[in-house]
């Protein structure tokens, strides 16, 4: 018996330790996430699901703040950023980074947030109401602006009387009855709707499509630097594959893969009732996609000329912005 126990171990030994020289023996190639953030889900199922090495690269994976993330990837820290909004790369390219998107991650997985018991039935009803936010320039507060603009015909940012507290933060001031709604993105969302017996106000991804003929633009990309595409296509190419395996394993499975204990303790969710909440959302509103079709890409292209038209935040739409592998470098080796 003993010697079938350690026959056996020694087996498993063997298979670990010829995984590892496997993985040493492929390219590496680093992409990086906001830590806890939902943005970062794909690469946590690639990272935990072993879709790197399958799809033939070596990962390394690298969840970091949300303060400087960008930069790090801007000089050059990580290979892919699986985790940027566009507005990102229309900054960087003015200043004369050669990044670009290459691929979608996330939909809109944000939106307003209200209390059970708010009487407010759409935006409108917000006006001259304390809402609580994360930033004027940030992606979330800016694809809300926009949205209501063109839903409703009117500017949160001059209609209501804004609080600015950090992302995380912005759930204890709802709970509290400091203000009457929050601007947030997942998984904080789920932690408010949980906190407050709440509810979306604005669902900004559902909402906007249905507005839009279909459209909504997504809050988040597949960026990386044109030097590293042109000189890595292969790679390029497997991260793409192994993200859309990473996609098909959230839609197959309707989120509940998000109960894998690697997923919630990456994103930090201790409550069962938040992850519930955050599966019913995900599932419902369909929070990651792979459609890089040019028809999404040219409406993309779009919203962001609609953002610049004001030139408060973004001046100009600089070319380059959204690419294609096959169109970028050539077609698959």
């Amino acid at each position: 018996m003993k010697r079938f126990i350690l026959g056996g171990m020694t087996a498993t030994a063997l298979t670990c330790l010829s995984a590892q020289v496997f993985a040493q023996d492929l390219p590496e190639v680093t992409l990086q996430a906001v830590a806890g953030s939902l943005g970062g889900v794909p690469m946590m199922i690639i990272e935990g699901e072993g879709l790197d090495e399958k799809y033939g690269f070596d990962g390394t994976f690298e969840y970091l703040p949300h303060e400087g993330i960008f930069q790090n990837f801007l000089i050059g820290n990580a290979d892919v950023s699986m985790d940027n909004d566009l507005l990102g790369v229309a900054f960087a390219r003015e200043e004369g980074f050669d990044i670009t998107s290459f691929y979608p991650v996330g939909n809109l997985y944000l939106g307003i947030v209200v209390p059970g018991d708010s009487e407010a039935k759409t935006p409108e009803d917000l006006k001259g109401k304390k809402v609580g936010h994360f930033g004027a320039d940030s992606g979330t507060t800016m694809f809300i602006r926009l949205i209501v603009e063109e839903m409703y015909g009117f500017d949160v940012l001059e209609e209501y009387d804004l609080s600015q507290v950090g992302p995380a933060a912005l759930v204890s001031l709802l709970k509290e009855g400091e203000v009457e709604a929050i601007f947030d993105f997942e998984s904080f969302v789920s932690e408010a709707i949980v906190a407050t017996d709440g509810r979306y106000l604005l669902q900004a991804y559902s909402d906007y499509a249905d507005f839009n003929g279909g459209f909504a633009p997504w809050i988040t990309n597949m960026v990386a630097h044109g030097e590293w595409l042109k000189d890595n296509p292969e790679l390029a190419y497997g991260v793409r594959d192994a993200y859309d395996e990473a996609v098909a394993m959230l839609e197959e499975t309707n989120y509940e893969i998000l109960r894998k204990p690697y997923i919630r303790e990456k994103l930090g969710i201790t409550s069962d009732d938040v992850l519930d909440v955050l599966i019913e959302n995900g599932a419902s509103h369909h929070y990651f996609t792979t459609d890089w079709s040019e028809d999404k890409r040219a409406a993309a292209t779009a919203f962001l000329e609609k953002l610049a038209e004001d030139g408060e935040v973004l001046q100009n739409v600089p070319d380059g912005m959204m690419v294609t592998l096959e169109d970028y470098v050539g077609p698959r080796p």
